[in-house]
């Protein structure tokens, strides 16, 4: 219910009274532009895209957990072992590398199977 309520005063933000469907078009277009206009920004000028996204952090190499970038991206263990797990390792022991992507998805190589 809050989320449906935080669209409903988003729109009534972005259109206001207008209800038309012409008021409807314009605030697409709108945010059409601007987020081409970000995106390009983003490309074009790499500490944009840096404020923006921020870095990706690695979080596991070679079995070894980084706790540093653990608690700088506030990704807690729990959290860790299950991304791990869902990759279908068992244990940390088992990761060549697992690195905390810039869109917040935790992406995991498995290390050499002995």
């Amino acid at each position: 219910m809050g989320v449906y309520n935080f669209e409903l005063e988003g729109e009534n933000a972005m259109v206001g009274a207008n209800t038309s469907l012409l008021g409807g078009l314009v605030a697409a277009t709108t945010l059409f532009i601007v987020n081409m206009i970000f995106k390009n920004w983003m490309y074009r000028i790499p500490w944009f895209s840096k404020m923006l996204e921020g870095d990706a952090h690695l979080l596991v190499y070679e079995g070894k957990v980084n706790d540093a970038n653990l608690q700088k991206s506030k990704i807690t263990t729990n959290d860790l072992l299950e991304a791990i797990r869902e990759h279908g390792l068992a244990d940390v022991a088992e990761v060549k590398m697992a690195v905390l992507e810039v869109d917040g998805n935790i992406s995991v190589i498995a290390g050499d199977k002995r």
